[in-house]
């Protein structure tokens, strides 16, 4: 299994409206892309005057192919979704993430043999 873990840090205010971009325009897609959305979090778990907070997703794909599938079959309405939250958020990044247990696949890149 591969993990992907979305954080977001944003003003506290802002929280609910990124939640409710996600239920309304990423995930009644996101199933059919292969995405099962495990857990969400807001860290801290208050509202703190003058701070912000981080909005955790935690997504799970079946494996390394299935993250890149689903890159691959993301349209226009992730675009649109991250487009959104981007205005809303101070900073965002993704990551994946896989078990240190199992040995890591390598992704050969063909030569080109002319």
């Amino acid at each position: 299994m591969i993990q992907i873990l979305d954080e977001i840090r944003l003003a506290p205010n802002h929280v609910p409206t990124v939640l409710a971009l996600l239920d309304e325009r990423y995930m009644p897609h996101a199933a059919a892309r292969g995405l099962t959305l495990l857990q969400r979090w807001v860290s801290p778990p208050v509202a703190v005057p003058g701070e912000q907070n981080r909005l955790w997703l935690l997504w799970q794909v079946p494996d390394v192919w299935g993250y890149y599938g689903m890159r691959l079959r993301a349209g226009a309405e992730v675009l649109e979704f991250w487009t959104a939250v981007d205005e809303l958020c101070q900073h965002r990044s993704r990551h994946v993430l896989g078990s240190a247990d199992q040995p890591l696949p390598s992704l050969e890149v063909a030569e080109n043999v002319a």
